[in-house]
């Protein structure tokens, strides 16, 4: 089983200053929660189960009705009313389970699945709020207005997808601004509801944190996706060749032809020597990617500076490398999370532009 760092939802975008605009890269780092490692999908595979009890952890008493899911995916539960739940039909893999009650600490857990069933009981602390400052803004307030367009911009993006993209309860969000940088601050206090009307997803999000400015921003998300029911067969067709389309033009599916060797097929690899160097090497012929014997079904793969890769299908993205290398499965998922600095087309994606992590085209 892999071993890797796993995280909530998390991007990171940074802007390189004293530089020319020929020289300016604008890098995320995009770090994903609930990675999980599966076998081809060709082959069957036997899905197992999680069950526990959601309890108080101070009295013992049970939980009903907490929210439990698998972030970044559309397995879920609601607990019963003595506090149990069950998420049923998960590949198995590696997961980070999501608690999440009013009142309540939000507790977040590594799991491993395997086929069968995985016992997880988890006890809730009760949330402080002793010391917190809460401020609340009227919604018509104008610059509330602005923060939240602010907001939406850099959140859910400005893609096509994202033009689809609405909050559904907006009025949960408060901001603040940072005194010294002016950084836009976003707070939320229970689910934030968007629904994706490109993709037919309602996502609900935890906003762990949220943080933009001039000089750079991050978000750190958990969110659980809900199928929308198709209207139709022609709005059903619609969903899935946007899903198709997206899935198909992001860094996930690169990685996935990388894993199977079909990279070549669809996609033009060149090199940069330097992170801001803007003379191309020559085309690469070919990448070096080795397998790692001590986790059956990862590949690692290693270079220098910048990859630039361009998609035959249009649209070109850049490639630097944290830590010096990236591990990728069969599904394009990358260990560690947060390996990878992306810069043009998939620097656009924000949460219009994701899918849940058990989404897979259909041949």
């Amino acid at each position: 089983m892999c071993r890797a760092r796993r995280f909530a939802d998390q991007f990171y975008w940074t802007a390189q200053s004293g530089m020319n605009d020929m020289q300016r890269f604008r890098w995320i780092v995009v770090t994903l929660s609930s990675l999980f490692l599966l076998p081809s999908f060709a082959q069957p595979v036997k899905r197992g189960s999680i069950r526990g009890m959601i309890t108080d952890a101070e009295t013992g008493e049970a939980l009903p009705y907490t929210d439990v899911f698998l972030s970044n995916t559309t397995l879920g539960d609601a607990a019963d009313d003595d506090g149990g739940y069950v998420i049923l039909n998960i590949p198995p893999g590696s997961y980070q389970l999501v608690v999440s009650r009013i009142g309540y600490r939000v507790e977040v857990q590594d799991i491993t699945v395997s086929a069968g069933t995985t016992l997880r009981d988890v006890r809730l602390s009760v949330k402080s709020i002793e010391g917190e400052e809460i401020s609340v803004v009227a919604v018509s307030d104008k610059q509330w207005q602005r923060d939240l367009k602010e907001f939406q911009s850099y959140f859910i993006g400005e893609t096509a997808n994202a033009k689809k993209c609405s909050i559904i309860n907006p009025e949960i969000l408060s901001f603040q601004r940072d005194a010294a940088t002016n950084d836009l601050v976003a707070r939320s206090d229970s689910f934030l509801v968007i629904d994706n009307r490109a993709l037919g997803y309602r996502i609900e999000i935890i906003l762990d944190s949220f943080r933009w400015g001039r000089a750079g921003g991050f978000y750190l998300i958990y969110p659980r996706y809900y199928a929308c029911p198709a209207e139709n067969a022609r709005q059903a067709r619609r969903w899935e060749g946007n899903r198709r389309e997206t899935f198909f033009s992001s860094m996930r599916n690169f990685f996935a032809s990388l894993a199977t060797g079909a990279y070549a097929e669809d996609y033009i690899i060149s090199r940069r020597r330097q992170t801001y160097d803007f003379i191309k090497t020559a085309v690469l012929d070919s990448l070096t990617i080795s397998c790692i014997d001590s986790t059956p079904g990862l590949r690692r793969l290693q270079f220098d500076g910048v990859l630039q890769v361009e998609r035959r299908a249009g649209g070109s993205s850049n490639l630097y490398l944290n830590y010096g290398f990236v591990d990728f499965d069969s599904r394009g998922n990358i260990y560690p999370a947060d390996a990878v600095k992306i810069s043009g087309h998939w620097g656009q994606y924000r949460v219009a532009d994701s899918l849940p992590f058990d989404y897979w085209p259909e041949e």
